[in-house]
């Protein structure tokens, strides 16, 4: 799948090659080099992307030319299409800001989402640090054991908006196969729908990748507290040989052909693009980046320590892929459209934010997490530079203004997820 070079006119384009390669090196090193490089993820701090963008962002810029300063920030909205939008639109197209995206972008107007204001053939992408198997995990309190008792049982499931994992892969298998499932969508990340599982709002998501749920939970996986009762994929992972696959319980084959148009983005996985105006060079220099962190023993390494499964896909096979996918045949499209959206009304999540009062422990990523002791427990909180109101000693700050021994009144969602405000005094 990767692009080849034919053999006729390699001379001549060694030549230009060689010509004008190392002006364009030099002109992207120099463009990088004593700036910040920014990834923009479309979900909440705490979630599976946003962990994913966090492990790229302390090895990639080792491999940019120039070694910018790698930032990431959360912009969520809408399950990363209001990201999608602004990159698109307005960029900015120098080359300075990467997005992390869901996996179902490419395919979220071509069934039938909506609020799009992008063609997804013409961002670049530039490549998937994994090839995801998702899952249907369920809390033991609900009583199913097994996605059979689903065609029998309600059970409450939650999502993060109608583009997301959670929401389309629950909608899919209550529509197709006839699962009860209730949906609650509206919660911005992974972070904060587990949550809502702990505290009881939902008994399960249906659209969990494997990965993070492994990352997140690993205490209530041993446990049995919370467990999978189907794979979302085109081919199960090597850990659930016991867990049925979706394509394993088709009824017949216009069942199979609309499971493997939705699970295609499967593939796609943990994505990474550049708008459509980034230039070529830049393009192609992010892309060699991507490819060398992911190649790199010290980001593997560390992957490995937290849990996170790599199996990274190339930019240009994603980019081929979002092409293939986007001409499947209308009459499978249009079948499986009717079944990725709810039939009726669903409820939208109440977020209620917690107030927390205690004193900055430790700081971390240059203000970007706070750890802070209240009532003798450590409460870690998210800060973001675009979403969190700061206010010090009653004016308004920056996230780096934060000192250890500060009081601080962090309003936020739970444990792990970004603040709404920080009110601190020095």
């Amino acid at each position: 799948m990767r692009p080849y070079t034919r053999l006729a006119g390699m001379a001549v384009a060694g030549i230009v090659a060689t010509s004008t390669a190392p002006a364009s090196a030099d002109a992207v090193s120099e463009f990088y080099s004593g700036r910040s490089f920014e990834i923009h993820v479309g979900f909440a701090a705490g979630g599976g992307y946003d962990t994913y963008a966090r492990l790229l962002s302390r090895y990639i810029g080792d491999h940019i030319p120039g070694k910018p300063t790698v930032i990431v920030k959360n912009r969520t909205g809408s399950a990363t299409i209001k990201l999608s939008n602004i990159l698109y639109n307005k960029g900015p197209m120098d080359g300075s800001v990467m997005g992390m995206v869901a996996r179902g972008i490419p395919t979220h107007e071509m069934l039938g989402g909506k609020g799009a204001k992008f063609d997804p053939t013409k961002f670049h992408w530039v490549g998937s640090m994994n090839n995801e198997v998702s899952a249907c995990m369920i809390h033991k309190r609900s009583g199913v054991a097994n996605f059979a008792n689903t065609l029998e049982k309600q059970v409450v499931v939650g999502g993060q908006g109608a583009s997301s994992d959670a929401d389309q892969f629950a909608n899919f298998i209550t529509n197709l196969m006839g699962a009860k499932f209730k949906l609650i969508t509206g919660y911005p990340g992974t972070a904060v729908t587990v949550l809502a599982l702990d505290r009881g709002e939902v008994d399960g998501i249906c659209g969990w990748s494997w990965t993070s749920v492994k990352q997140m939970r690993s205490k209530d996986l041993k446990e049995g507290t919370i467990y999978p009762i189907l794979q979302m994929a085109l081919k199960k992972h090597p850990e659930l040989p016991a867990v049925p696959l979706i394509t394993d319980i088709a009824r017949n084959d216009e069942q199979r052909k609309q499971m493997e148009l939705i699970f295609s983005r499967q593939t796609i996985g943990r994505p990474f693009l550049l708008p459509p105006k980034v230039s070529k060079d830049k393009v192609a220099a992010i892309r060699t980046a991507f490819a060398a962190t992911m190649k790199d023993p010290r980001f593997l390494a560390a992957a490995e320590k937290t849990n996170l499964e790599i199996n990274w896909v190339s930019g240009e096979e994603v980019q081929e892929l979002v092409q293939s996918v986007l001409t499947t045949p209308k009459p499978i499209v249009a079948a499986t459209r009717q079944n990725l959206f709810p039939k009726g009304p669903v409820q939208t999540a109440k977020l209620t934010y917690i107030d927390a009062s205690g004193k900055i422990e430790k700081i971390q990523r240059g203000g970007r997490r706070i750890i802070l002791s209240v009532d003798g427990k450590k409460v870690r909180v998210g800060i973001s530079g675009s979403d969190t109101k700061v206010m010090i000693d009653g004016k308004k700050a920056k996230r780096s203004a934060f000192k250890e021994g500060m009081t601080c009144t962090v309003s936020y969602l739970g444990p792990g997820t970004t603040a709404q405000s920080a009110d601190c005094k020095s």
